[in-house]
């Protein structure tokens, strides 16, 4: 898992400076979903996203 996550951030350091072209601006999102199950109790789901668009 920490290999996976290493060479991800590594990918996005190497997007981001433009070594391989023009550089990108990375835009990101998240989203937090706060609720109550009547079977399982309070839940909450977080999604974390990253684009690179020019």
């Amino acid at each position: 898992m920490k290999l996976i996550v290493t060479a991800l951030v590594a990918c996005v350091v190497l997007v981001s400076c433009g070594a391989d072209g023009a550089p990108l601006t990375p835009k990101y999102s998240t989203e937090t979903t706060i609720g109550y199950n009547s079977r399982t109790g309070p839940f909450n789901t977080t999604s974390f996203g990253v684009a690179f668009s020019p």
